[in-house]
């Protein structure tokens, strides 16, 4: 019997696809070139995926994991999975010595972790984060630009293969999932999220998976102008200390999963994105990852925050616990007279934690899902989970209006949204199966209409929620569907006489006469 390997200890296909390639950087014969075609000489020999040259040259500032992996294995590293080059870095001490009693009433050399001489981090796990539309992140600042509140999310999408960076990484956003969260002016507080799991199994449908997180940092310069404060800078801050934490948590709850390291865990692909404003008062989005030194902290619980200053974190001086042991932690810097000395890092400057990731979209957006049906001059959007303390609802008016947008051959359009999709698992009312879920997200994978439609069709527990959403609604005479390009379905217009009625024989909502579809589930009149 085959046992299928759960996806947290799964090797990311694109970590397959990249240590099969060669890596090698192609140069072409140039002028200085003295040999026949086919010959190479130093002029136009390939170059390793980590030639310093070459990456300065691109302006490229770190090079990518499987890069720093083919380096540490001569440069040479295809087809060289039993080499385990990668170790990682402990700052807890290790437990279950036998050589002694447990910590504090024994300790060795052999469990005692090493001194922690901090280092810019050369190389990094995902080398771009690529959004694949505006209307995504606009949706998530929508919340902020109501309620001037911050506001976090997951960035939900897939690592791929990044060419612009020899053997690179690059994180693809397709959706934000907004979890249980306190907003406030100045800062946010996640909240216990029960539907977690739900949210797992329903990306492990759609072939996704949690790859970064994004908060806002936004303060209204002018609101008329639609301007905001510039505040994270070289003078200021980019991640403050407290930040880095949560963002070291996170990695480490999101480990990369890699066989060239004895644990099978190395760092982290899980990134970090901060929408704030820029130097033209704008708001941007930056891209981050803390160092594998930095999350080892963290996870050893050895790091803090400052109370007033963001830029800078300090380690810890007080255990936990009598059982708590603090390493030491140190970071070279420059004095007055231009020599390198060791300093304490109590306190250290978070830069040394930092490892930066260019974040943007691209020239051609993309859409995985939909935000809304984009034919229609509406476009009613379908409410993202967790919003009640903005008024944004799911289910109800929101769910019938959405579903009023699409008509019946477009089930597959309306069902392409993320946040529908997830509703379906996690409403109250109604909660759809999760084989009838599952099959619901192939048909979204594949984009099959007809078999989006036979869903709809088929799917009892579909219509259901359809009967109860529009009974919650309240039947309102203006949500009548519109036909994309066209008039609403009703008496004026398809020639109906007032008052006239016909029950659904799929869904048995009683529709108005010259409606060609029902306005609770979406199916055609039945002859």
């Amino acid at each position: 019997m085959v046992h299928e390997i759960p996806q947290a200890e799964r090797v990311d296909e694109v970590d397959l696809f990249l240590s099969q390639q060669d890596g090698q950087i192609q140069r072409p014969k140039g002028p200085s070139c003295r040999h026949p075609a086919r010959q190479k000489c130093t002029n136009c020999l390939p170059l390793d995926p980590f030639d310093e040259e070459y990456l300065k040259e691109k302006d490229i500032k770190h090079m990518s994991f499987h890069a720093h992996v083919r380096k540490l294995l001569g440069s040479h590293g295809k087809g060289t999975s039993l080499k385990k080059p990668l170790e990682n870095l402990r700052c807890s001490l290790k437990q279950n010595c036998p050589d002694h009693k447990p910590f504090p009433k024994g300790i060795c050399t052999k469990c005692k972790p090493q001194v922690v001489t901090l280092n810019r981090q050369k190389f990094r796990h995902v080398d771009n984060i690529q959004i694949e539309n505006q209307e995504l992140v606009n949706q998530f600042l929508d919340y902020w630009r109501v309620s001037g509140h911050q506001r976090v999310g997951y960035l939900i999408g897939q690592y791929q293969p990044h060419p612009e960076v020899p053997l690179g990484i690059k994180a693809t956003v397709a959706a934000i999932y907004e979890p249980p969260q306190h907003c406030r002016e100045d800062g946010i507080e996640f909240l216990e999220d029960k539907n977690e799991k739900i949210v797992d199994k329903l990306l492990e449908m759609l072939g996704l998976q949690r790859v970064g997180w994004i908060f806002t940092d936004c303060w209204t310069a002018a609101r008329a102008e639609g301007t905001v404060h510039y505040t994270r800078h070289k003078d200021s801050f980019f991640l403050s200390a407290e930040e880095c934490i949560t963002a070291g948590m996170l990695q480490n709850a999101h480990p990369n999963v890699t066989d060239y390291s004895m644990d099978r865990r190395y760092g982290s692909k899980f990134v970090t994105v901060v929408a704030s404003g820029d130097e033209s008062m704008h708001v941007n989005f930056h891209g981050y990852q803390v160092s594998n030194q930095c999350a080892a902290m963290v996870e050893a619980e050895i790091l803090c925050p400052t109370l007033y200053t963001p830029e800078l974190a300090y380690v810890r001086e007080t255990p936990l616990s009598e059982t708590h042991y603090i390493t030491d932690v140190q970071y070279t810097e420059k004095n007055e007279y231009g020599a390198e000395v060791l300093k304490n890092g109590r306190p250290l400057p978070v830069e040394y934690l930092l490892v930066d990731v260019p974040a943007g979209m691209p020239k051609e957006p993309h859409y995985t899902f939909h935000i809304g049906n984009m034919s229609n001059s509406k476009n009613v959007k379908f409410n993202v989970e967790n919003r009640q303390a903005i008024g944004q609802l799911q289910g109800g008016a929101n769910l019938t209006q959405y579903s009023g947008e699409f008509s019946t051959n477009q089930f597959l359009e309306m069902a392409t949204n993320f946040h529908f999709l997830l509703y379906l698992l996690t409403n109250e009312m109604v909660q759809i199966p999760e084989d009838w879920v599952k099959r619901l997200c192939d048909a979204v994978k594949d984009q099959d209409r007809g078999k989006a439609m036979d869903w709809a069709q088929e799917c009892e527990d579909w219509h259901q929620l359809m009967a109860v959403a529009h009974a919650n609604d309240g039947g309102s005479r203006n949500d009548i569907p519109e036909i994309p390009g066209g008039n609403r379905f009703d008496e004026a217009n398809a020639g109906g006489g007032a008052g006239a009625t016909w029950n659904c024989g799929h869904c048995t909502f009683q529709n108005e006469a010259g409606r060609q579809d029902c306005s609770m589930c979406g199916l055609p009149a039945s002859d």
